[in-house]
């Protein structure tokens, strides 16, 4: 029997990529899984892919850049499923343009879902987990963060902050027995990558070379280091983040 089997799992930006992957993972382990999402159709066939895998399912209508919409989410889960055991705050938008033309609205965006999204989320789940007193957040930083490439600005901004509100977050949550750590994923096979490959499709045999094991990640790889920084086996570790990248960093 699996340690997740009954355990509630919310997951936001579940519609594809990382967030369907992890899902899909907690859900084969016979988890609740949650999903937050705005959109709602990419979200109904996740919920349904995680029934077929052995999952118990829920698909909550949220923007995560709103407090209203996250309070409500958390409610419903809560309502539904008695407790919260693993937060995966993983919504993002991406934005690939020059800082010269990046809008106070393109900035402002960026911002609300990376950062202030994962703030909200945090803010909401924690009070369910300190009554609970035990509870672990992980965080879906990226690469971006240590290095990135022109036109990344906005992006590569909300994802740097995100490592600083890890170590933050690990400290306060700390004495509830809640632990927060990040994963840090490279060039991963996601809709987000595909999009920069469609702007810049020279990049993607550049990319490659780059990478030490010679292939984009794909999105399980980086839901089993999510597994892990939710189970037992990290029950010592807080307030740091795991690359899940090729050796991609390691490179430079």
């Amino acid at each position: 029997m699996s340690e997740f089997a009954g355990k509630v799992i919310v997951i936001t930006g579940g519609g594809s990529g990382i967030g369907r992957g992890t899902a899909l993972l907690f859900a084969r382990e016979k988890a609740c899984v949650a999903v937050i999402d705005w959109n709602a159709s990419p979200e109904v066939e996740t919920l349904a892919m995680i029934q077929e895998a052995g999952g118990q399912g829920l698909y909550v209508k949220a923007d995560v850049s709103r407090n209203a919409d996250v309070q409500q989410a958390i409610t419903a889960i809560v309502e539904r499923f008695g407790a919260i055991d693993v937060l995966l705050a993983n919504a993002a938008v991406q934005l690939n343009r020059p800082l010269t033309e990046t809008t106070e609205e393109d900035w402002d965006r960026i911002s609300s879902v990376n950062l202030k999204g994962t703030f909200l989320c945090c803010k909401h789940v924690v009070p369910v987990m300190q009554r609970q007193r035990r509870g672990c957040i992980v965080i879906t930083s990226s690469g971006h963060a240590f290095y990135t490439y022109p036109n990344y600005t906005a992006y590569a901004t909300s994802k740097g902050g995100l490592l600083a509100f890890v170590r933050a977050a690990a400290l306060d949550c700390a004495p509830y027995g809640i632990r927060v750590n990040c994963v840090v994923p490279g060039a991963i096979d996601t809709p987000l990558l595909r999009y920069h490959l469609r702007e810049c499709p020279e990049d993607e045999p550049r990319i490659v070379a780059k990478i030490p094991l010679s292939r984009f990640g794909m999105p399980e790889d980086v839901a089993k280091a999510v597994r892990f920084l939710a189970s037992q086996d990290a029950a010592y570790i807080t307030g740091t983040w795991l690359a899940v990248d090729g050796g991609l960093l390691a490179r430079g």
